[in-house]
Formats: C-alpha cells, structure tokens, sequence
C-alpha cells in the first residue's frame, strides 16, 4: 500500500516539476525586449551605445559617440511610488567646426533624470519629474561647462500584443555664469519610439531623438527619420539585448551637413 501510495506521489510530482521549473524561470526573451524600452521599467538596464554621425562640419568627417546611454535604476519608495533615475554620460570625438580647426575628444554634458512613476501601471506607465545636467565636458567643442536642469516627463504603452509605443520629452536650461551664444545650453528633446515584437526576443523599432537648439542663430531642428531591428539573447542566465538602428536627418541645421547616423547598442538586463 505505502508503495503504491509512493509510486503515485512520484508520478503527480514528476510532471509537475517542468511548470515549477517554468515559473521559476527567468522572463521571457520578449518580455525583457518590452522593458528594456520601457523608459520608467522597474528593471535596472544598462545601455552602452556607439553612434557614428557622418558628414559632420567642413571637412564631412565622422564624430563618433561612446555613452552610457540612459541607464535606469529604480528605487521603490513605497506601494504606490518608485524614482526612477535614466543617466546619459557621452565620450564623443568630435571633427573640426571649421576649416583649420582641430579634432576634440572628451566627455560631453551628461544628465540625469529623476521621475516619479507610479508603482501600478496596467498596460499603462508614466513618470515626471526634474533632470540635472552636468558640467561634465571638458572642451568648450563639446559642451557646456555649467549646470542645468529642466523638466521631463515619459510614458509607455504596452500588452499583450506585439506593439509598444511612449516618447520621452525635455528641455534643459544651463544656468550661472556668462549666458552668451554657445556658452549656454537651452534645448528640446522629444524622443518618441514605437516598437513591434516578434518571437524569441526580435523587434524592429523606430526611436528618433527629435531636437531643438532654442539658442541656435539659424536652423534650430533636427528630425531623423529611421529604425532598426533588436535582439535579445541570454548571456550566462543574463537577458543582454543587440540593436543596430539608421536615421537619417532629414531636417537638420546645415544642408550638407549631420546627413544621417548609425547606432549600435548592447543593453543589459537586471530583472528586480
């Protein structure tokens, strides 16, 4: 009797063992490609970019940019409350402005931003707050050296289904010091993006980062126009997530000039 008994207890757990072993698993590929453009996720991603702008100033070189590119960490505040933190840090080379200029290499202006996002989202997930702009570069041809800040706010739609779509917008205000021409920052963001999610962790994606430099003498826009496609692997257990993304800016401050851009970016994933 205790043998059968036994035998039976062996044969409910045994085919119960995949659905716990499922459970317990890691998110799946798709889930982490929805968080990961997420700009308030609960997760912790770490994005590291390379973007090539060509055709840049007289001489139609290439600047090319290493940064951080708004890495998230979240702090739960309470059951109704998180900050979430996004932090961009750019090294960029930068080609000569003018005819018999010279290259520049260095740290850009970096920020951070500071959003408040309801822990509950449904589908639905928004967040608002403050950033705080750095004094970080270290070449009046790559920046600014002063402190900013301004506000922002983003938000994200996202299901069940394939799609998914949100914008982040700002504007950054430098302030102290001398406030004339390229001696301060006064700039809008608004980054849109909309993704489409196939099986196994594909997606092709658009997320154009639409700019306007209010301090500019002549042409204050730029608006790229492109997209890409992303993949997210596991690495080690780890969700690690490959996007090669193309604008082209057809609306940009010099005719012949910021033509189009190229990005490569490899994001890790850390599920909390």
């Amino acid at each position: 009797m205790r043998s059968r008994i036994g035998i039976a207890l062996v044969g409910l757990i045994l085919p119960a063992s995949p659905s716990l072993a499922q459970q317990a698993s890691s998110p799946s590929l798709d889930e982490a490609s929805k968080q990961s453009e997420n700009p308030v996720t609960r997760w912790i991603t770490v994005p590291l970019r390379y973007q090539a702008d060509f055709q840049e100033g007289p001489y139609g070189a290439t600047k090319d940019t290493y940064q951080l590119s708004q890495a998230i960490l979240p702090f739960k505040l309470n059951d109704d409350w998180a900050l979430i933190t996004r932090t961009k840090l750019p090294f960029e080379t930068v080609p000569p402005s003018k005819l018999g200029g010279s290259w520049a290499s260095g740290l850009s202006n970096g920020y951070t931003t500071f959003f408040l996002s309801p822990q509950h989202g449904n589908g639905f997930y928004w967040g608002a707050g403050p950033l705080l702009y750095y004094p970080s570069a270290n070449n009046p041809s790559l920046g600014v050296n002063k402190f900013g800040s301004g506000p922002s706010v983003a938000f994200d739609v996202q299901g069940d289904g394939p799609w998914q779509f949100g914008a982040v917008v700002n504007n950054i205000w430098s302030f102290g010091g001398s406030g004339q021409g390229d001696n301060r920052t006064n700039q809008l963001l608004l980054n849109p993006f909309v993704s489409y999610n196939f099986a196994d962790g594909w997606s092709i994606v658009t997320s154009p980062q639409i700019t306007a430099n209010w301090v500019a003498s002549g042409e204050k826009w730029t608006l790229p126009v492109g997209g890409g496609v992303t993949k997210v692997v596991e690495i080690s257990g780890r969700p690690v997530k490959f996007g090669l993304t193309s604008y082209y800016n057809a609306v940009r401050p010099k005719a012949a000039s910021d033509t189009w851009l190229l990005q490569f970016t490899v994001t890790w994933l850390f599920p909390t």
